[in-house]
């Protein structure tokens, strides 16, 4: 190991949550003290996906890059955050075949650097030899493009969908979709058959539920699964298909103590950037073209230039699990998360209409908080923390409504507008323009969808019990 440990300073250091990890083909290898992550049991590659990734430029570097982006999310989902303290220390050992090049200064301060400023953690990492090379995936018959201009990542959420569509108007088949997630919707399975990128490549598997569920590490993974794709196919760009509320939001108003969400956020990609830079040698941008739009601007564009653009309904924004918000065998979306909020939002300020039918609680303007959940979902499911959930995703969505006109809107300025206008090279006064233009138009479309859905609502109980 080459080592440097870049460490957070932090005076609360001693009580912090501390996990060591060591990724590797045996256990007998391990550290003394140390959790193991094991290849082929913790951390497994699908075959067909892992094919679909098995383009010319193929290498061991791009095989230890899914690895590492797997250790990182094992160490991330395996020690729950402590209550009064969100960062831990990881102490992470991972087999590589170039443990060099990892450890090098080209690679390792960038890597740490990244993880750090994306987990709000502190993350020291060394890099070993693997015993043997990894079997290189097979090389099938694939639809690479020979001049891809940009690779998108790509699942069922409704800025994804809209935003590939909006793109692929504009560069047709020299965009390339990264699937991250979701299903194949609307193709075959011949023709999945023959698309490169059909899924992220590997799974992760965690002994029990520690209920950490912050999950910062997806921003890690999935920025690493994009970067890999735009290297493989030679692309310079990728497209964040993000809309504002949902690449800012989280980074301007953390939830309680949090550490900001930079899951989504330009300054995170700014540092990706550097890491593929130096890791693979290949020159990237991140681009956000909706970033200075709202969600619901995102949508009316897609539903106004995209044919068939009525797809949107099929989209997914909840982030509850499946079995959490099925009814029988069917499977909806709550309705009452801040995702689902924003869209419901959305779709009202981009004067579209989807079916109730499509979430649990149905309605929005019922006086109680569950008489407007479908009558089949049980009560026993209506919980305080289920409650307490919907309120927060209400909350978060009218105090970034009120932002711009807050007394905090100057801090806030203070703190992100030098980060966002180095992570966009433009200057700090365009930034303020555009995040103010963006913030007024959601404040538009709050105080709109709010009115629609009438005072007796449970939401505006909940917003004037705040005030």
């Amino acid at each position: 190991m080459k080592g440097w440990h870049y460490m957070r300073n932090d005076s609360q250091l001693l009580s912090r949550a501390t996990l060591q990890v060591d990724v590797l083909s045996s256990a007998v290898n391990a550290r003394s003290g140390s959790m193991p992550c094991i290849f082929n049991e913790n951390v497994t590659f699908t075959t067909q996906a892992l094919e679909s990734f098995a383009s010319r430029n193929w290498n061991a570097t791009v095989y230890d890059a899914l690895v590492v982006a797997a250790a990182v999310e094992f160490c991330d989902r395996s020690r729950a955050r402590k209550a009064y303290q969100w960062g831990r220390d990881f102490d992470l050992r991972v087999e590589v075949h170039n443990p060099d090049l990892w450890s090098s200064r080209n690679v390792y301060p960038f890597l740490v650097d990244t993880l750090n400023f994306l987990t709000g953690d502190n993350w020291k990492v060394e890099f070993v030899g693997r015993s043997r090379p990894a079997d290189a995936p097979r090389q099938v018959l694939l639809e690479f493009p020979l001049n891809a201009e940009a690779v998108i990542a790509y699942s069922d959420g409704m800025d994804s969908r809209a935003v590939a569509g909006l793109e692929r108007q504009k560069r047709g088949p020299k965009l390339v979709l990264v699937r991250l997630g979701g299903s194949a919707y609307g193709m075959s399975r011949a023709e999945r058959a023959k698309r490169p990128f059909r899924s992220v490549p590997y799974k992760v598997k965690i002994e029990g539920d520690n209920e950490e569920n912050s999950a910062r590490s997806r921003g890690f993974k999935f920025a690493m699964v994009a970067a890999i794709a735009a290297y493989l196919v030679d692309a310079p760009i990728i497209i964040i298909p993000e809309s504002g509320q949902g690449a800012l939001g989280p980074a301007l108003l953390p939830v309680g103590q949090a550490y900001p969400d930079y899951r989504n956020h330009p300054a995170f990609t700014k540092h990706m950037q550097r890491l593929i830079e130096g890791l693979l040698g290949h020159k990237l941008r991140y681009e956000f073209p909706r970033l200075w739009n709202t969600k619901a601007q995102t949508l009316k564009a897609f539903a106004a230039q995209v044919k068939d653009s009525e797809e949107w309904i099929s989209t997914r924004s909840c982030w509850q699990q499946s079995r959490q918000v099925s009814i029988g065998e069917h499977r909806r979306q709550c309705g009452i998360c801040a995702a689902c909020m924003l869209r419901r939002l959305s779709v009202h300020a981009a004067d579209l209409v989807e079916p109730s039918s499509n979430y649990i609680w149905e309605s929005l303007s019922a006086s109680d908080f569950a008489d407007g959940a479908n009558a089949g979902f049980e009560a026993s499911r209506i919980t305080p923390a289920l409650r307490e959930y919907a309120i927060a995703g209400v909350l978060h969505l009218d105090h970034l409504a009120e932002l711009r006109r807050s007394e905090e809107y100057g801090l806030v300025k203070g703190r992100f507008l030098n980060q966002l206008a180095h992570a966009l090279d433009q200057s700090p006064a365009e930034i303020m323009n555009k995040m103010d233009g963006m913030l007024s138009q959601h404040e538009l479309e709050w105080s709109a969808f709010v009115s629609s859905i009438g005072k007796q609502s449970f939401i505006n109980a909940w917003l004037s019990s705040r005030s």
